[in-house]
Order: structure tokens, then C-alpha cells, then sequence
């Protein structure tokens, strides 16, 4: 009885583990940024799915395709809902694009994760099915339950292996988008910070310069004062 539980546990959490990775949730019209990948269904029951591109107060424009220039006009009253997965920021507040996360993502972790949790799945499932074997004297029927139980345990665990590496993938894709966002702004910043130390440079001489072009007329004016009084 132990063991049936086991499994019936086991099964029972894969179930909701999988349910809750692919959960969206809803998101107010107020919340729209730019950049944020949603669905949006319409009180005609149309649905589009696209990243945000500009958002006004009464209507916004989606881009359905990412391959595409072309945008789509859609009017706040014609809204009915919006859905979409937690928005995903970077160091400076703006938001990634699902599109872009999956343009840097690979997978490496993710047939890592599928083919060695497809290996300790399959052992696993193996050893519980074998225990139910023995519980049932029917050596045909127990059979049939150990490799029924070996073939379910590790198509489900094989799949929450593949989606557990699939998530570290993400994770790191979204990381390196991060570095490589902040590596541009600080590069930006480094090189708006020589300019104005180029400009600051330049004034610096023209201020000596025209500190410099002062003295000498000072000392020319001393001169003809001078050369005034040797003459009276």
C-alpha cells in the first residue's frame, strides 16, 4: 500500500509541477509595457499574440511577428482580456522580450537534463515497479503493472527533467542578456564620459588660451602706457 502511494504521489506532483510551469497570468491594460510579450483576446473573440510596441491611453500596437515590421492596431474597448508570463526586467528596469529570450536561448541543459533524467527515471520507475510485482502472485499481471509503471514514471519524469532543463536555459539566456545590456549601457557611458572629458579638455584650452591672449593684452596696454610717459 506504501508503494501504491509512493507512486500516486510521485504522479500527482509531476501533474502540478507541470500545470503551474505553464500558467500565464492575467495582466491590466495599465501594467502594458513595451516589449512585453502577451495574448490579448477581444470581445469579437479574436485572439493575437505579439510583443507590445507603443501603448497609448486607448489603444496600443502589437507586433504579431517578430520576422515582420508590420504592427497591429488594437483599441483598448475592443480588449477583453490579456494574459501573459511575469515580466522578465533587466538591470536598468526595461523589459525582455520573450522574443529575445528565445533567439539567446539553447539547449544544452535541456537534453543534458532529458537524457539523464530520462536514465534516473527510468530506474526508479524500474525499482517501484518491481516492488509491485512481487505484491501480486499473477506473475503475467505483474508484469503488465512493473513495465506499465516503468514506462509512465519515466515518460513523466523525463518530461519534468526536459522542463526543468529547459527552464535553466532560459535562466541563463536571460542572464547573458542582462550582462550584455549592461555591457552596452556601461560602454555608452564610458564613451559619453570621454567625450565630455575630451570637450572639457578643449574648453580648458580655450580658457587658457583666452587667459594667455589677456595677459598679453594687459602687458601690451602697460607698454603704451609706458611709452606715453617717456614721451610727455
Amino acid at each position: 500500500m506504501r508503494v501504491r502511494h509512493l507512486i500516486l504521489y510521485f504522479l500527482t506532483s509531476s501533474l502540478l509541477i507541470t500545470i503551474g510551469c505553464a500558467k500565464r497570468i492575467p495582466i491590466s491594460y495599465d501594467d502594458l509595457q513595451p516589449n512585453a510579450y502577451v495574448k490579448i483576446q477581444r470581445f469579437s473573440g479574436q485572439i493575437c499574440n505579439g510583443v507590445i510596441q507603443e501603448k497609448k491611453s486607448d489603444y496600443l500596437l502589437l507586433k504579431k511577428n517578430r520576422y515582420e515590421e508590420n504592427l497591429t492596431k488594437i483599441k483598448r474597448e475592443e480588449i477583453a482580456s490579456i494574459t501573459g508570463r511575469e515580466f522578465v526586467y533587466d538591470g536598468h528596469g526595461a523589459i525582455i522580450s520573450e522574443w529575445e529570450i528565445q533567439e539567446n536561448q539553447r539547449n544544452k541543459n535541456f537534453l543534458l537534463y532529458t537524457v539523464g533524467g530520462a536514465g534516473l527515471c527510468f530506474g526508479t520507475s524500474f525499482f517501484i515497479g518491481s516492488l509491485l510485482h512481487r505484491n501480486i502472485d499473477d506473475n503475467e499481471k505483474g508484469n503488465k503493472v512493473m513495465w506499465a509503471t516503468t514506462a509512465l514514471g519515466t515518460a513523466a519524469g523525463t518530461y519534468l527533467f526536459a522542463k526543468g532543463g529547459k527552464r535553466r536555459d532560459r535562466l541563463i539566456a536571460i542572464d547573458e542578456i542582462r550582462e550584455r545590456r549592461f555591457k552596452i549601457v556601461k560602454d555608452q557611458f564610458e564613451t559619453q564620459k570621454k567625450k565630455r572629458k575630451l570637450v572639457q579638455q578643449e574648453l580648458d584650452k580655450e580658457k587658457a588660451e583666452r587667459s594667455r591672449q589677456q595677459e598679453e593684452l594687459e602687458r601690451l596696454k602697460e607698454k603704451v602706457k609706458k611709452n606715453k610717459k617717456k614721451e610727455n
